[in-house]
């Protein structure tokens, strides 16, 4: 029987699961991840009363255009950190891929350093969108025409900042199992 090398057992150890649940972390994401689902819901509810009230009665919905736009953005930012806990972010990773096999420790440490740029990304934006959520809160920023339709922009403000914080963690996260595998990797 052929002995098997130190490289070929270390290249067949699975990745960190990064689908493992957190106690605090996991509930919130996955929250705001049905949350994002069912702001997606009202949204076809909206759009198709606006387009049978014209079609049917030649009167539109008053705040199709807003909502839809205000949630849109709400919903990525609701969905973003699931989508980095699932693997689901879209990127290419052919290189991670053949060092998967050939690398192990490499390509722990490459997905480490992406994880911890992904969440420093995310830790600007939350550091810059903090002082956009004050100002719309204590300005009353609205969007929208007075008179017809108007919708605060605090809300969306809100679920970006922590949508933003959130994946930012989520990122940290998986970084911290990508180097605590890349140690045990080492024993």
């Amino acid at each position: 029987m052929k002995k098997q090398s130190t490289q070929d057992s270390e290249a067949a150890e699975p990745l960190p699961n990064n689908r493992q649940a957190t106690k605090l972390l996991t509930p919130m994401v996955v929250g705001m991840d049905t949350l994002g689902a069912v702001i997606v819901l009202a949204m076809m509810v909206i759009v198709n009363l606006d387009v049978f009230g014209r079609w049917l009665a030649d009167t539109p919905l008053d705040g199709t255009l807003e909502l839809t736009e205000m949630g849109i953005v709400a919903v990525v930012y609701l969905q973003l950190a699931h989508a980095i806990a699932a693997g689901r972010l879209t990127r290419s990773d052919t290189l991670l891929g053949l060092l998967e096999r050939r690398a192990r420790r490499l390509n722990l440490a490459l997905r480490a350093a992406f994880d911890l740029a992904g969440g420093l990304v995310l830790a600007i934006i939350v550091y810059g969108q903090a002082p956009r959520l004050i100002d719309a809160w204590n300005a009353g920023y609205y969007k929208g025409n007075i008179g017809i339709f108007t919708a605060p922009t605090w809300p969306l403000e809100a679920i970006l900042l922590i949508g933003a914080t959130l994946a930012s963690i989520q990122f940290f996260v998986l970084a911290l199992r990508h180097l605590k595998a890349i140690r045990s990797a080492g024993q």
